[in-house]
């Protein structure tokens, strides 16, 4: 009656002011929409972005087998150098001010990289025309001394807002950069890995602080400069370019490397891609942020055109992963290979074909002559058994000491497949690159579970800390809890029979000294005395695949995923 009722005098007024407050009341306590749920805001500039990661010296890109091509162009094959920058000269061309990011690890994969080191992307990476890059851990294998010889030589801005060093390299790695395009600030900041110094060898004179905090700070800073418009270059892997985004504010995109991660939309790619492109999540204030990555070894060139309000939030985007092959390169009008980065690659290789001239033995394997054992990469050695990692493990075992039970290889330590077929010093080379010692010590049963627990603790995430093995199997249930998946392990006697490790026993075991000092986070080994043997891996996995041959690639039931 107060509200509807016919008042007369101040109650008329009364009234009106009840029931403006009882609506401001209600509208207060009212859910509030995250932005992305408000209708949405007209699109007023679209941004296309590029990007490339964990390259892995595949300037050549794959043979027509799947195997590491040694040449600028290998008939039949994808990939490499060359056809990237016929793709990315091909979106330019429709899309001049389209951005080019390098999101790490170009380093280290191949005889490229065995045989030329730092002296190949130097050459070849001007000639592509990235805007920025970032480094990955691949960089600091060498220590860091070869990075800084490539950065000091290549024009990209490098990035790394987590990477502080002496004074004299702040100018040519900066924490972020600042474009315009067509009057629109875009801040791009570089973050790697913390976990570079137990991957990698950068020395003392780096330190690698944490991830998110260096990408809060630096979202501050650009907001406070009126930079709408911020990508985040990260090698960091996909599940933690998702959590990120999911608990950052300010941040548009991730371009994300370090997991060797395929995304992709494609029905024919769609079964064996770790997601869509992009991934899409929401941060904490509800803006929509997408995180992208574009595989691994070369193979594709990632690009996503982003439609941004007035206010910089992204209201529409789309894209997928360009597949580097020929047809696809036909069906985009690509321009010609340029002739000089095809005489420089070329060059590049001939060194490295020696050393797949000579056959030093062969493997048996279920496939066609000189096809891979696995992937480019090996990225199935990180997740479960496999061949090339079974016939490693093998020779570690049983060459380079007589007293050996069991070995631990990590999968990380494998850069490429080994082909079923003739086997050449070069194949060896590629597949054990990183030269480390085989080492050996004795060590109780209950260490070796712990160390299969670390090996699966971040299971999905492609680490290279996975353990292959030889001498004895395991199981584990990767939905448990960190710290106890392992269900079973077994040990194999002289007599070829597998019984169940005991706890309270000890074994001899080898592995390599990367992880017997600590790496892929193997601390637990830093109170054991370790024996070198005199061979370096790839010497030891030349002479098992001599002594051996035909050695058959098969797998056995050593890894089993319950």
């Amino acid at each position: 009656m107060f509200l509807t009722g016919n008042l007369k005098g101040p109650w008329r007024y009364a009234r009106y002011l009840v029931l403006v407050a009882a609506l401001a009341l209600v509208w207060a306590c009212a859910p509030r929409k995250p932005v992305a749920e408000w209708p949405p805001a007209p699109v007023d500039y679209t941004l296309t972005i590029l990007h490339t990661n964990d390259t892995h010296s595949n300037y050549g890109g794959t043979t027509d087998k799947g195997m590491s091509c040694y040449a600028a162009l290998c008939e039949g094959g994808k990939g490499g150098y060359v056809r990237l920058d016929q793709a990315v000269r091909a979106v330019r061309g429709e899309t001049p001010g389209a951005l080019f990011l390098e999101a790490g690890d170009i380093f280290q994969g191949t005889l490229f990289w065995t045989q030329h080191k730092e002296r190949m992307p130097k050459a070849l990476v001007d000639r592509l025309g990235y805007q920025a890059m970032i480094p990955g851990n691949h960089e600091f294998d060498d220590g860091a001394e070869t990075w800084l010889r490539l950065i000091n030589s290549i024009k990209p801005q490098v990035l790394g807002a987590n990477i502080h060093f002496s004074s004299d390299m702040k100018n040519r790695v900066k924490p972020y950069i600042v474009l315009e395009r067509e009057g629109r600030k875009i801040g791009i900041i570089g973050v790697v890995t913390k976990e570079v110094p137990s991957l990698a060898s950068p020395g003392p004179n780096l330190r690698f602080s944490d991830e998110k905090q260096a990408l809060q700070k630096t979202v501050a800073e650009l907001e406070a400069q009126g930079v709408k418009i911020i990508i985040a270059l990260t090698h960091i892997g996909l599940e933690e370019d998702k959590r990120m985004a999911r608990e950052i504010d300010g941040i548009d995109l991730y371009v994300g490397a370090h997991s060797h991660s395929l995304l992709a939309n494609n029905p024919e790619l769609r079964d064996r891609a770790d997601g869509p492109y992009p991934v899409v999540e929401k941060t904490p204030n509800g803006a929509p942020v997408l995180v992208v990555s574009a595989y691994t070894a070369c193979l594709y060139l990632g690009k996503i055109d982003l439609g941004f309000d007035s206010q910089g939030i992204v209201r529409d985007w789309q894209g997928e992963p360009i597949s580097l092959d020929e047809a696809t390169l036909k069906a985009m009008k690509a321009p010609a290979p340029n002739a000089e980065m095809v005489r420089l690659i070329n060059s590049f290789a001939k060194p490295v074909n020696k050393l797949m001239s000579t056959t030093i033995g062969s493997i048996k394997a279920d496939l066609a002559e000189g096809n891979p054992l696995e992937e480019p990469n090996v990225k199935l050695c990180r997740r479960v058994e496999c061949r090339t990692g079974n016939i490693a493990a093998d020779a570690l075992r049983v060459v380079p000491f007589d007293d050996v039970q069991i070995t631990l290889l990590n999968g990380g330590a494998l850069r490429n497949s080994l082909p079923g077929g003739a086997i050449t010093p070069g194949h060896v080379l590629g597949t054990l690159p990183f030269k480390n010692t085989p080492v050996k010590a004795r060590m109780s049963g209950e260490m070796l579970v712990q160390a299969l627990e670390h090996g699966v603790s971040s299971y999905g995430e492609d680490e290279g800390r996975f353990l292959q093995v030889s001498g004895l199997r395991y199981a584990f249930n990767p939905a448990k809890p960190a710290g106890s998946r392992v269900t079973r392990v077994e040990v194999a006697g002289k007599d070829g029979q597998w019984s169940p490790l005991d706890p309270g026993a000890s074994y001899v075991v080898s592995t390599l000294d990367y992880i017997a000092r600590g790496g892929d986070g193997f601390t637990l080994f830093d109170s054991l005395q370790w024996e070198e043997g005199d061979k370096l891996d790839n010497d030891v996995l030349r002479h098992f695949i001599e002594q051996h041959s035909p050695v058959e690639a098969k797998l056995e039931g050593r890894i089993t995923v319950e």
